[in-house]
């Protein structure tokens, strides 16, 4: 039921904050924050002034006597109204949004006093902080009286869906699945935006749009309206150890999605005094072996009937069977980093053991099928066993392999390592490149190319400094892309690259104020023009104000001559009847 709160009526005296909605709006409902100002008069004796609305949106000014005839203008909502309304699941707001009120209602509260909106004028869900959410009020003006009222605040529609615990309503997490390359099946974080059936159908369909886990390599994707069968809710997080040989898993691969593959093996790489677990999986799509950070896996689960399933190979299927010898040879890790060698040792000893040695099986000559199970269990048990010792081995010569350094693709022989190393620059900036991208070039050659990479470094944060401001655009550009091919060599240059975008940003600002100060003169030198003409005009009104006091004079004379005629006319007259006949 709606409720009715008492309203001061509309003030337009200057200075007062209003906003405005365009009736011939696209995009309905959206409230601009504004202010009431006056302009001077361009009169100079005249003493009244011209109000304008100045929208804060773009800082522009317009009259108000234009403003009044397409647009509606309200005051600001009360604060001590809006606090009478709580906002929760469903309460139909205002969304404080590029710098206008825009109205939507919360579809799901996040923990850290955040909410998602969801408006229908965008088709889209936007996370909002609570300060930045308002109830929404409508206002009414009437000769009489104002007042804020709300018909409902609370959309009921959603409510009402919400409270029939749908699958996948706005705001929910979900994966999209998505084909790449034709055949290959992956799947894309998203969230549902909208909820809906068509007119002629009973089932529901959803607009979802991406949202990456990294998205520093997604681009901008449109929405995409799905049925429910391209869909399946977050899997649960299941923390794992150590995955099994050939154990099917799903890696998150940026850009992509979900990926499926099989774990092939484990890896340790060492950067310097740092070590980073890796594992080598099998892809199902593309029956090859990439290397991936253990940190982006995950057991594979099927979503089927509603629950999660365990995907597991056939029975009657060996682990290595389907692998054949073209993916016998290892993978090779990144040249430059040191794999720590006993997970290849662990991995060929689990591959023996899954693909020669079958489940042991005891057999009873007058067992029933309950009595095999249980068998069968206890050997299974048994396996598992065996396999964690085989495991707890593993681990810790793993454990003594930790120390291993990082190899580079060359060996250090030449001299002027150590006048590098003694630079102040890599003192200021240290560095540890791994050079992997040498080991594709002949081997005599990597020092001396790994050495010019050095120099090369050292040389672009120099530049980096001696940059003038009058540096074209381009010149801030090609250093970048520079540093960017050092990246790929293990060079950190975040701080450089950083450095850049500042200057980059402070060019633009510089071009900007170029442009406002090329604007600024033009109009002083169209405002001087017309200075001279108005005095140009001042002196043709004053010599023709001296030519007009001389007629004046003139005229005058010529009065009194004629008053003087007059004078005799009228003595003439008096003499002529006064005569004797």
């Amino acid at each position: 039921m709606g409720r009715l709160f008492s309203s001061e009526k509309l003030s337009l005296r200057e200075g007062c904050e209003v906003e405005v909605s365009y009736n011939n709006n696209v995009i309905e409902g959206v409230w601009f924050k504004a202010i009431i100002e006056a302009k001077p008069p361009t009169n100079p004796s005249s003493v009244s002034k011209e109000l304008f609305v100045r929208l804060l949106k773009d800082d522009s000014s317009t009259p108000l006597c234009e403003i009044i005839h397409k647009a509606s203008i309200r005051p600001i909502p009360p604060k001590s109204v809006q606090a009478l309304i709580d906002i929760e699941i469903g309460t139909i707001v205002d969304a404080d949004y590029k710098q206008a009120w825009w109205t939507g209602f919360v579809v799901k509260e996040i923990s850290d006093g955040k909410c998602f909106v969801f408006f229908d004028s965008l088709s889209d869900i936007i996370l909002f902080d609570r300060k930045h959410l308002r109830p929404h009020l409508e206002w009414v003006d009437k000769q009489i009286s104002s007042w804020w009222f709300t018909e409902s605040t609370r959309n009921s529609e959603f409510l009402k869906r919400l409270a029939e615990e749908p699958m996948f309503s706005p705001g929910t997490m979900v994966e999209l699945s998505s084909k790449r390359n034709g055949d290959e099946v992956v799947w894309v974080p998203a969230m549902v935006i909208k909820e809906f059936k068509e007119d002629d159908g009973d089932d529901y369909k959803y607009i979802v749009k991406d949202m990456p886990l990294i998205g520093k390599s997604y681009e901008s994707r449109p929405t995409k309206t799905v049925d429910l069968r391209s869909l399946r809710p977050i899997p649960p997080s299941i923390r794992v150890e150590e995955y099994q040989l050939e154990e099917f898993i799903e890696v998150y691969n940026d850009g992509i999605g979900w990926r499926q593959g099989r774990f092939m093996e484990n890896q340790v790489l060492v950067m310097g005094s740092l070590s980073q677990k890796w594992c080598v999986l099998l892809m199902e799509a593309t029956k090859k072996k990439m290397m991936f950070k253990k940190s982006d896996l995950r057991p594979l689960k099927v979503w089927e009937d509603g629950v999660w399933k365990k995907r597991e190979l056939s029975s009657t299927q060996g682990p290595g069977d389907e692998m054949g010898n073209e993916f016998d040879p290892p993978v090779t890790p990144p040249p430059g980093i040191t794999t720590t060698p006993l997970k290849q040792i662990e991995a060929e000893t689990q591959r023996k053991i899954f693909s020669k040695k079958p489940l042991p099986r005891i057999q009873r000559g007058s067992g029933n099928d309950s009595t095999r199970e249980n068998e069968n269990s206890k050997d299974i048990n048994r396996k598992r066993k065996r396999e964690d010792n085989i495991c707890s081995v593993a681990r810790v010569e793993e454990d003594k392999a930790k120390d291993t350094t990082m190899v580079l693709p060359f060996e250090k022989k030449l001299p002027i390592w150590k006048t590098l190393e003694s630079m102040e620059v890599f003192k200021t900036v240290p560095q540890s490149p791994h050079f992997s991208l040498l080991a594709e070039t002949r081997e005599e050659s990597r020092e001396m190319l790994a050495v010019g990479m050095m120099l090369t470094f050292s040389g672009l944060l120099e530049e980096v400094k001696l940059l003038p401001l009058s540096e074209t655009i381009s010149s801030f550009i090609s250093v970048s892309k520079s540093l960017a091919e050092l990246e790929k060599h293990g060079f950190n240059v975040k701080a450089a690259q950083l450095r850049i975008y500042k200057l980059l940003t402070i060019k633009s600002m510089q071009s900007k104020k170029k442009e406002e100060l090329k604007g600024a003169k033009k109009a002083t030198a169209e405002k001087e023009s017309a200075k001279v003409e108005n005095e140009r005009k001042i002196l043709e009104l004053q010599r023709l104000n001296e030519e007009m006091e001389k007629e004046i004079a003139q005229s005058k004379s010529c009065e009194a001559k004629i008053v003087q005629q007059l004078d005799v006319v009228k003595l003439e007259f008096q003499a002529t009847t006064s005569a004797p006949w």
